[in-house]
């Protein structure tokens, strides 16, 4: 999704405005569609939404977290291993590098003993800054990131647990995202470091940030308990305004899952029983008033056979194009998201130049009211979707998988 790029926040003379003293409350008010891309000004604005800003007002619903401030000069040292390992831009790493990256796995694993206590079980979920770094384990990234006899493990066991039950590029595009969202599972500060020293998403957010400057450096590290309930399948994207759920879709773009398929009745429910256990949270966030708006993702998880479901907050996102749609669009579907409301006084001018007359889903996406909520899922797999993306985008996978597993 292209963002859109404006000249808010820029003075005559070419030169940023300095935003370093606007307010939480300021920072929210701002037209997110008219934010420039990678300005102090829309780092701030995403910065408000990142999980150690508003997890104490939602802990309830939520995963239990811990959170370390990151120092310029450990993100400084992630930004050079990945340079290094991931580039090839030798010499990169220092000494200093060493002993910074060494301080923030120490830090790490001090938050991993905190969370220990709150954990059903003895493994984690690791984030740094605003982003996951759940692109790190979709390809080999030695010597410091994930080798690749950890990824043919892995694909060995997803072999034994789960199978794709045949060899289109649809059911391996499946088995490999599901493969490669179990090496997100960390048992070790180690294997944390490993992750986010090789995602290209840590990597930006640290670069994009490190651009302003030291002056109100503001990134942090953060841990959460893992939930093995929770798979992409069950992962939903919803936009809320007001408070209230505007429109819902799976998250995942690609695929159809069998989930999202036959329970839209028990997801729809479940996730805005959540919602409202997270309204007071949202509120005091400032949230919920009538003209906010907030991307909320929302995990499903329970018993398929009896058909009882619960819903959790996976994270808290920005509204607007800094943020995937997954299959709505920030440009026709604007007045579905923002539930009908003009909330950045652009909406006329967004609809003269993309009308939503205009706009008609692909045969695989199905759209459905479900209490009132506009739902969408994939109801088929796309036709579109072949081996040479997989090729395209997952080589690693392609080379490592058990021999059988495609043509």
């Amino acid at each position: 999704m292209d963002e859109v790029d404006s000249l808010d926040g820029i003075g005559s003379d070419g030169v940023e405005a300095d935003v370093s003293e606007l307010s939480r409350d300021e920072l929210l008010s701002l037209n997110p569609f008219t934010l420039q891309s990678f300005s102090r000004q829309k780092i701030r604005f995403m910065a408000v939404f990142d999980t150690e800003k508003w997890y104490s007002e939602l802990k309830e619903v939520t995963f239990a977290t811990e959170s370390a401030p990151v120092t310029w000069e450990e993100a400084l040292s992630v930004q050079h291993f990945y340079q290094e390992g991931c580039c090839n831009q030798k010499g990169k790493v220092t000494v200093e590098d060493q002993h910074q990256l060494r301080q923030l796995q120490e830090k790490i694993g001090q938050l991993f003993v905190r969370l220990r206590p709150c954990c059903s079980e003895p493994a984690f979920f690791v984030r740094m800054g605003p982003r996951s770094p759940k692109d790190a384990p979709a390809q080999v990234s030695e010597p410091w990131g994930i080798s690749k006899d950890r990824i043919q493990a892995a694909l060995q066991e997803g072999v034994m647990v789960c199978p794709p039950k045949e060899n289109s590029a649809c059911e391996l595009l499946q088995f490999f995202q599901t493969v490669c969202y179990s090496l997100l599972r960390v048992r070790t500060a180690e294997e944390a470091i490993a992750l986010l020293v090789s995602s290209a998403r840590v990597m930006g957010d640290i670069s994009h940030t490190m651009d302003h400057g030291e002056e109100g450096w503001d990134m942090n590290v953060v841990v959460r308990a893992w939930d093995s309930r929770v798979k992409l399948e069950r992962e939903f994207r919803s936009f809320v305004v007001g408070g209230q759920i505007a429109a819902i879709s799976q998250y995942d773009d690609q695929l159809c899952y069998e989930f999202a398929t036959t329970h839209p009745q028990e997801i729809v429910t479940a996730i805005v029983h959540c919602l409202d256990l997270a309204r007071p949270g949202l509120q005091r966030l400032g949230l919920a008033a009538p003209t906010s708006a907030v991307v909320m993702d929302f995990a499903v998880v329970g018993d398929t056979l009896r058909g009882t479901f619960d819903a959790c907050v996976i994270e808290l996102n920005p509204f607007g194009p800094m943020t995937g749609a997954s299959l709505f669009t920030w440009t026709y579907d604007r007045r579905l998201l923002q539930g009908g409301q003009d909330l950045f006084g652009d909406l006329a001018d967004c609809e003269s130049q993309h009308s939503p007359d205009s706009c008609v889903l692909p045969e695989w996406v199905r759209q459905e009211e479900v209490c009132g909520v506009p739902y969408r899922y994939i109801s088929q797999q796309p036709p579109t979707y072949s081996m040479d993306h997989l090729e395209a985008y997952w080589p690693d996978y392609l080379r490592l998988a058990p021999k059988g597993m495609h043509g």
